[in-house]
């Protein structure tokens, strides 16, 4: 009976996909890029076109939070609908574009930006 419970456990984990491990982040060789965000949004290209690096890590090292959004040469981020990146704070984001855009509330930070792929 036992045998019969654990292979049941273990068809629910492959088919919810729990059971997979995930790939750690690394980069795709590309070179890491800063944007220094301030009040007004301003964005840096990340990758000459989109497609190939699936992530990117963006790491915040100002004492402001930055709201990001990844898109085209043409992409803007507001502080109304874009995502906040905390002061001190590393995120991975799926971002399959050429730029990244940024923009505070108040004061000033630096943005690292790293292309690649993984969690």
């Amino acid at each position: 009976m036992r045998r019969i419970a654990i292979a049941a456990a273990a068809v629910l984990l492959a088919a919810t996909g729990a059971a997979r491990s995930d790939t750690a982040f690394r980069t795709d060789g590309a070179a890491t890029v800063t944007l220094a965000a301030t009040a007004a949004s301003g964005r840096v290209q990340i990758r000459a076109a989109a497609g190939g690096t699936q992530h990117v890590r963006i790491y915040n090292a100002g004492s402001a939070a930055v709201f990001i959004e990844c898109g085209t040469v043409a992409v803007v981020a507001t502080v109304a609908a874009s995502l906040p990146v905390a002061p001190g704070s590393v995120e991975i984001l799926g971002c399959n574009q050429t730029h990244v855009a940024g923009i505070t509330g108040t004061g000033t930070a630096t943005l690292y930006v790293t292309p690649g792929t993984g969690i």
